[in-house]
């Protein structure tokens, strides 16, 4: 192909996530010598949207106002899109997205790609009609699936019903520059904009998670609970938005976790609270492989996380960092507390992790892999 190929990347929702932070560092790394990269968001509407950043970056963005899995007026509008900037390859992530773009790619011709962000347990909380949506567009519409982990490959090969040969393993990736240490962040200045003007005089452990019930944040609010009738000088802190900060809030006052424990919210200083915490937690209760994980790690923030899907993998079985079974605040608390009590131990653990993640999670590496897999699946014709 003598001109750039025209990759059209679709998505849910270019809001705060995994996945969509995904699409921010493939803008970022991809050979704009051949590749002409669009991104397509089904809803908007977020103050915290990519949007700005992605057309800032010179990627053209465009977002459609879907109603639902199965909007007719938003899938013809795509795939007037799709025929309107001559795009050559479709690749996919999360529910709707995936539908609604195997379907466009079906009707246009163009090929398809999809990748699978969480393991099984992801799909099996959908609506039946969406599971079976999604399995049926997967066989008949799509050329390949992506899985974020190799230890999902065979789960998720059994749960489309699908030969392992139609799936690729591409780890996710992460800008190990931006997410580095950095021994001169202002800890006490990041400290006071989660704390107020007293700060906390202890350690502080982060966590960065969707407020949804993947990630098992009601369990964290009992390990930290719990941690903190051990350690009361601990402070917690948990950025992000979702759907359960009400019910989260009322269950950390019932814990009486007030002045402990903070809600940040959205940030986008997130370097700069890893930098300035001592210790990261992921409490998810599935996952495939998640980007906070990887930004922690790159940051050579110690962590601790629950031993689900390719969590295992990145943190390579416990060496990296600790590990707690999911749904279990007694193992989280005892975990947390083991890396506070030994902070030698657990820099050196974060120091090894930040060098694991370097060399085998970059965003070099991945955008690699991805420009290989479309120029093979356009050349199949």
């Amino acid at each position: 192909m003598n001109r750039r190929v025209r990759v059209l990347q679709m998505i849910d929702f270019l809001g705060p996530g995994g996945a969509e932070a995904l699409l921010y560092t493939l803008a970022c790394s991809i050979n704009i010598a051949r590749f002409d990269l669009h991104i397509c968001g089904l809803r908007n509407g977020s103050p915290y949207a990519l949007g700005p950043q992605l057309r800032a970056l010179g990627v053209q963005v465009v977002e459609f106002k879907q109603r639902n899995a199965y909007d007719l007026p938003t899938l013809f509008a795509l795939i007037k899109y799709i025929r309107k900037h001559r795009i050559d390859i479709i690749h996919t992530h999360l529910l709707a997205s995936d539908i609604m773009g195997r379907v466009a790619g079906f009707l246009t011709g163009k090929p398809v790609v999809s990748t699978v962000h969480n393991s099984r347990e992801d799909f099996d909380h959908e609506p039946l009609r969406r599971q079976w949506m999604e399995r049926w567009t997967a066989r008949l519409m799509c050329r390949r699936l992506v899985v974020v982990s190799e230890t999902l490959l065979d789960e998720i090969a059994e749960w489309y019903g699908l030969p392992a040969g139609r799936f690729l393993a591409i780890s996710n990736g992460v800008d190990t520059e931006r997410f580095r240490p950095n021994p001169e962040v202002d800890k006490a200045a990041v400290e006071r904009s989660l704390f107020g003007e007293d700060g906390c005089d202890g350690p502080l452990v982060l966590s960065i998670a969707r407020l949804t019930p993947q990630k098992g944040l009601n369990y964290l609010l009992e390990a930290a609970h719990k941690v903190l009738a051990v350690r009361p000088d601990v402070r917690f802190a948990i950025a992000g938005l979702g759907a359960l900060q009400e019910e989260l809030e009322s269950h950390a006052r019932s814990l009486r976790l007030d002045g402990k424990l903070v809600f940040a919210g959205a940030r986008t200083d997130i370097p700069e609270l890893l930098a300035a915490s001592d210790l990261f937690v992921l409490s998810s209760l599935w996952e495939g492989l998640p980007i906070a994980l990887l930004e922690a790690m790159s940051a050579g923030c110690p962590v601790v996380a629950t031993e689900v899907g390719g969590v295992t993998e990145v943190v390579q079985r416990g060496a990296l960092g600790l590990l707690s079974p999911p749904a279990d605040p007694d193992a989280l608390a005892e975990a947390i507390l083991r890396a506070l009590d030994d902070p030698q131990a657990t820099r050196a653990r974060g120091e090894a992790a930040r060098a694991w993640v370097k060399a085998h999670y970059s965003m070099e590496a991945w955008v690699g892999k991805l420009e290989r897999l479309y120029m093979r699946e356009l050349t199949k014709g």
